[in-house]
């Protein structure tokens, strides 16, 4: 088995970690195609050999990772969405009340 590909793909999961962490979900959709693309040719290179399965565990840990990481900043927008949709229905209430904006 290729190392260097074992390597790529950690590092690969670490940049698609820090591009959510940043906000960047694009750059991490397209990392992640890479890197599910590569994990993909390994496992069909290697199946579930000896050698292949502690760096398979590795990655599921860090897959349910990087999975709360996106739900936990999919809840934080939401809650941002939210509150901004308050907001504007409250200042839409108030000029509608005869208010100035």
């Amino acid at each position: 088995m290729d190392a260097t590909t074992l390597g790529s793909i950690l590092e690969l999961t670490d940049e698609v970690q820090t591009a959510i962490d940043a906000g960047e979900w694009q750059r991490a959709s397209e990392l992640e195609a890479e890197r599910r693309a590569q994990l993909e040719r390994l496992v069909a290179e290697h199946g579930r050999s000896a050698e292949v399965v502690p760096t398979l565990t590795v990655l599921e840990q860090r897959n349910y990772q990087l999975i709360g990481l996106v739900e936990h900043h999919k809840r934080r927008v939401l809650r941002e969405a939210a509150t901004v949709k308050t907001g504007h229905t409250a200042a839409a209430a108030y000029a509608a009340a005869g208010g100035t904006p």
